[in-house]
């Protein structure tokens, strides 16, 4: 869009309460790929138009963006929110719990153990159209990730060909986000040298989605983890930590960036539990963030208030 069609579109909002479908994918965290694959495969939204024909949101269609995120949260699958927001008491609703990330799995396990290239990359693809990415991380990625663990005959070729084809489509994604990203810089950090890439792939893609710039660098010792904080001028520090940590060591690693940088820390993972919080009580500028989710909603509050 040129900027001459955007401040056009943008002066048909005076005195208006409707944004556009990059504000709502701001404020909800929600991919406008996928807002616009829940308007039109599912009737979630129902956008009004200007007359170039940009979409527009109202109050109500941000509510019910969220309420839609609490229902896949618990498991219900995409294709079966509409009727249920529809039909169902708001009493009862509370009652609706569903298996979609089960059956998720199960499906991406079966292209897994027959090394099936395509309908794999097609499955994350869709996946990651229909649901917020950090989502898609904490229940079906992460997790994943997990149960291919071991050292049985068959488990590593399986993990190695399920992480490069997850990556390849992750990477994909980002590209295409960060084009229209132009928030406040972060920079994304590993908690140890031997950290999958995929971790911090699908956690920057869900920040670069919410319009923060993200970069990932993988691991970095503190002086060099400062040195790149300060030539980006970031204003987090998220450290991603999986699996086995040593808590000593990262404890050094963490007082030593908190002693030489003013930039708040935002710990991701099992890091988050691995540390203890009780010796940062005086440290206000480090965020414990269990999961992806809880680290996407904690950096959006230090950032956006």
């Amino acid at each position: 869009m040129s900027g001459e069609s955007t401040a056009s579109s943008y002066e048909e909002l005076v005195d208006s309460e409707l944004v556009p479908i990059r504000e709502i994918s701001r404020l909800t965290g929600v991919n406008t790929v996928t807002l616009r694959a829940w308007e039109r495969r599912y009737g979630l939204l129902v956008p009004q138009r200007t007359g170039k024909g940009h979409r527009l949101y109202s109050q109500a269609d941000i509510e019910r963006v969220k309420e839609v995120q609490l229902w896949l949260g618990r498991g219900l699958a995409i294709s079966k929110v509409k009727a249920l927001l529809a039909s169902q008491p708001q009493e009862q609703q509370a009652q609706v719990i569903d298996s979609n990330w089960l059956q998720l799995a199960q499906q991406i396990h079966s292209e897994i153990n027959n090394f099936q290239r395509r309908p794999l990359q097609r499955i994350l693809e869709d996946t990651l159209a229909l649901y917020p990415a950090e989502m898609v991380a904490d229940y079906l990625l992460l997790p994943l990730l997990r149960e291919l663990e071991g050292d049985e005959p068959g488990m590593a070729a399986r993990r190695a060909f399920f992480v490069q084809i997850a990556l390849e489509v992750v990477i994909e994604s980002q590209a295409r986000q960060r084009q229209s990203a132009s928030g406040s810089q972060l920079l994304l950090i590993a908690a140890s040298g031997d950290q999958l890439e995929l971790n911090g792939q699908l956690l920057a893609y869900s920040l670069l989605i919410h319009q923060f710039r993200v970069e990932l660098l993988g691991y970095l010792n503190p002086r060099e983890a400062l040195l790149a904080g300060q030539a980006l001028d970031a204003k987090i520090i998220v450290l991603l930590g999986y699996g086995d940590l040593n808590a000593a060591g990262l404890q050094l690693h963490l007082n030593s960036l908190l002693e030489k940088s003013a930039v708040p820390l935002v710990l991701v993972g099992d890091l988050a539990a691995s540390i203890s919080a009780f010796d940062f009580i005086d440290k206000p500028r480090v965020g414990f963030c269990s999961n992806q989710q809880a680290a996407v909603l904690h950096i959006n509050k230090l950032l956006n208030g």
